[in-house]
């Protein structure tokens, strides 16, 4: 109960912090006046949803603003992605800012000067190895093209590690700066005159879809990852919360009716003695009040320092902002205390039935197994009927629901062992009645199983479960970068890109691989993430990685296997779906859809094609014209290359790359999968360690359910001794057991994940396959782990019980 309270409370502090943290650099807050885009986009009944990349504002708000306060002091910040270079170290991203920004926060000078000349420049103490460089040395900087000198004239004292990523200076007006991003700006800040009424800036940002940002809310857009950060961290703490809480509640029920199982001489004796059902009933659950109070008041406490730990694990690992901090509010302690206390009351409700249907002189003589009950068999059949419609769902419906039932199949049959877990005993123990009588320890094992079969299958579900969830979360990531990979290759018409997509590839890069002998054309792309929705009035935005070409060559770059037709088509500006982000939307070719690009800028497409391939190439497909000016950098983000027929591929890659030397954060790549970001990396860190985490919990129960089943056969110790068992058989009987319940738990968990995995997987392809893609190694770690902790844990457990009299 308390590692109950332990996990739910460590999860709703995530939660929390994902929707109530925030980052706050100080990069603008000297400006009495802040006037920014809006970086997220409203999302009903849930967080807002943070814009693909950082919103711009156009520069003509400079002049709105200087004409509605002609008194006041205007200062832009203007932002060129770039790559620092120093020495023989690897390329680092940096932000470019012009110096005139810094008058807009803490950005003072530590040493040095501003930057003056065009190839002058100041780092910030976010920059790596900057503590090591003196004023007057020389670093390289990468625009997407051939890396540019600059001298380090200064440093400014402000560490800006919490940011996106580290900034440097350049003097106002380099011409990077005035070509970024179509001279769009960042953020403006005020200093109004004493006569100014800054309420006229409200209509002026509205103008320009912006907003002024308080003082204590600048966060937002200072570090700009932290709203799809936050994001994960909600989401995939929620969804692994409402998880926890259902593995907690049956995980509860499975270890309350093994202690209750064993108490049931104790229990049979009160009722021989005169007490009623119903005495007997109070007794027990009051028992399990007064635990569930106190193990869950010690777990949620504990829980809030569980979660502030792994939330700074999250941050070691670049998941979230270094400067994101734990909210400790009473929330998660409450959620924790009532979902603890209730299941708890809930385990001792659902245990405490057999008290009133069972003999009590049954329970005096210890009987154990009887035939299994029909409502039981009954539920736990229904349940595996549910869980087997769930993995068909991509046969009878589409959208979420088609990908989403079969994801939650395999736990659905999971916890449908529970019921079933007895007859699964008894029916794989008969298969080995013929190998154990070759031997008395495996013939006593058979025996004990068959007669034992409902406190084994006790011990039997949990372990089911963990392995089944296990593998269903690992193969279902797996299996999408599988499927991802074959499209890539089915589709893929170029042999390799050349990829920034920090910096974009600059158009002399583009040129000079593009005369490269060896080389028949070069397709500049853009990939990155968008927003999109549908044009109902209770739409809900939704984040979808893109793909952009120019023109109308798509099919030069890549067959998407357009449906209907024979090419993907963007008459009068459309926009292309995949057959997934299509059925999400409910949208059809014709339908009009709302999208937000990621510079914060909302257009209306039509749609005018639908493909299928849309786990490899993304699941939205716009001309270049529309996503390419979005871009922070304003370039292409890859160059899609093809070798003559008479060059070898690798030939012709190996001189692009070496052109490429001099061109930091420009390399070669085989592939490049749509809207790969930084919020993936995240999704994959979080759901790994939420799943590790999960799973030790399910050890847990794991190691009590053995414990209080291995515990409870003194008195079958005992008897074995006195019938001439020697310590060494008993203890190769209670080894074949053991390796059978873990063997057993595999298989049944295997068989549970697979119609779930098999579903998924014709879902994301799209009927193309079935069979979902298993990591051997990861299966093996699972099986391994799991019979590794089943034997460990039995094996002392006996080895107690055998030193113990009965």
């Amino acid at each position: 109960m308390m590692f109950s309270a332990m996990l739910v409370g460590a999860l709703g502090l995530m939660t929390e912090t994902g929707v109530r943290g925030q980052v706050s650099t100080g990069e603008y807050a000297a400006a009495p006046v802040l006037v920014g885009a809006q970086q997220t986009r409203p999302v009903r009944d849930d967080v807002d949803i943070a814009v693909p990349d950082r919103a711009l504002m156009p520069a003509s708000i400079l002049d709105e603003v200087s004409e509605a306060l002609p008194d006041a002091e205007v200062v832009a910040d203007r932002i060129a992605p770039a790559v620092l270079v120093v020495g023989n170290e690897d390329p680092v991203p940096v932000d470019a800012h012009p110096w005139s920004a810094t008058a807009l926060g803490d950005r003072g000078l530590a040493s040095g000067r501003a930057p003056e000349a065009e190839d002058e420049v100041v780092l910030s103490a976010g920059v790596d190895g900057s503590e090591q460089l003196d004023l007057g040395h020389v670093v390289d900087v990468g625009f997407g093209g051939e890396a540019e000198s600059f001298t380090v004239v200064g440093t400014v004292a402000a560490d800006d590690s919490g940011n996106d990523v580290a900034d440097v200076y350049l003097s106002d007006g380099h011409e990077r700066l005035q070509d970024a991003a179509g001279q769009r700006v960042v953020a403006v800040g005020v200093w109004p005159a004493e006569s100014d009424d800054t309420e006229v800036l409200d209509a002026v940002a509205a103008h320009n879809e912006a907003r002024l940002w308080p003082a204590d809310a600048r966060g937002d857009i200072e570090v700009v990852r932290q709203g799809p950060a936050k994001a994960t961290l909600v989401s995939a703490a929620a969804a692994f919360g409402a998880l926890g809480i259902i593995v907690s509640v049956f995980t509860l029920i499975v270890i309350t009716s093994l202690q209750i199982r064993e108490r049931s001489r104790e229990l049979a004796m009160l009722r021989v003695i005169g007490a009623t059902p119903r005495q007997v009933k109070r007794l027990l659950c009051g028992e399990a009040r007064r635990i569930a109070i106190a193990a869950a008041t010690v777990g949620s406490l504990a829980g809030s320092f569980l979660g502030a730990r792994l939330i700074g694990l999250l941050q070691s690992w670049g998941a979230i902002p270094q400067s994101l901090e734990p909210v400790y509010g009473p929330a998660p302690f409450m959620a924790a205390f009532a979902v603890v206390v209730v299941s708890a009351e809930v385990a001792a409700r659902v245990s405490l039935r057999r008290v009133h249907r069972e003999s009590p002189l049954a329970g005096l003589e210890g009987a154990d197994e009887r035939r299994a009950r029909l409502p039981r068999m009954l539920a736990g059949l229904a349940g595996v009927v549910l869980g087997l419609a769930m993995a068909c769902a991509p046969m009878y419906a589409s959208g979420e629901a088609a990908v989403g039932l079969p994801g939650l199949a395999g736990l659905v049959i999971a916890i449908s062992v529970g019921p079933l877990s007895p007859s699964i005993v008894r029916l794989l123990a008969r298969t080995q009645r013929r190998r154990g009588g070759r031997s008395a320890p495996r013939y006593i094992a058979v025996a004990g199983l068959t007669a034992r079969s409902a406190r084994v299958g006790g011990a039997l579900t949990p372990i089911v479960l963990g392995v089944s969830l296990s593998a269903t979360q690992l193969f279902t990531a797996v299996t999408e970068s599988a499927i991802a990979t074959d499209q890539v290759e089915a589709g893929q018409h170029a042999d390799f890109l050349v990829t920034a997509p920090l910096t974009g590839v600059d158009d002399d890069v583009a040129d000079a691989v593009t005369a490269m002998p060896d080389v028949a054309s070069t397709e500049p792309i853009v990939t990155t993430s968008v927003l999109i929705r549908g044009t109902q009035h209770d739409a809900s935005w939704q984040s979808s990685p893109a793909l952009a070409v120019e023109g109308d060559r798509i099919g030069q770059y890549a067959d998407l296997r357009p449906v209907g037709s024979d090419t993907v088509a963007f008459a009068d500006g459309g926009v292309a779906l995949s057959t997934q982000a299509a059925s999400s939307l409910g949208a059809e070719e014709g339908d009009d859809i709302d999208l937000v690009l990621p510079d914060g800028r909302a257009i209306e497409r039509r749609v005018t094609g639908v493909y299928l391939r849309g786990l490899g190439f993304g699941d939205v497909v716009l001309p270049s014209d529309d996503l390419k000016p979005a871009m922070a950098s304003g370039q292409p983000t890859a160059l899609a290359v093809s070798a003559s027929d008479s060059a070898p591929v690798a030939g012709v890659e190996r001189q692009v790359g070496e052109h490429l030397a001099r061109h930091p954060g420009v390399a070669t790549s085989d592939s490049a999968t749509a809207g790969e970001t930084d919020e993936a990396t995240a999704d994959v860190a979080f759901s790994v360690l939420l799943l590790l985490i999960l799973w030790g919990y399910i050890a847990i129960t794991v190691v009590n359910s053995l414990v209080i089943t291995t515990l409870a056969r003194r008195a079958e110790f005992t008897c074995l001794r006195i019938v001439g068992a020697t310590p060494a058989q008993q203890r190769r009987t209670v080894r074949w057991e053991a390796g059978f319940l873990a063997a057993t738990a595999c298989l049944v968990a295997t068989a549970a994940s697979i119609p779930g995995l098999c579903g998924l997987t014709f879902a994301l392809s799209n009927g193309e396959r079935m069979l979902p893609a298993i990591d051997i190694t990861a299966y093996a770690v699972i099986v391994t782990t799991s019979f590794g902790l089943v034997m460990a844990v039995t094996e002392l457990a006996a080895r107690k019980a055998m030193r113990t009299q009965a």
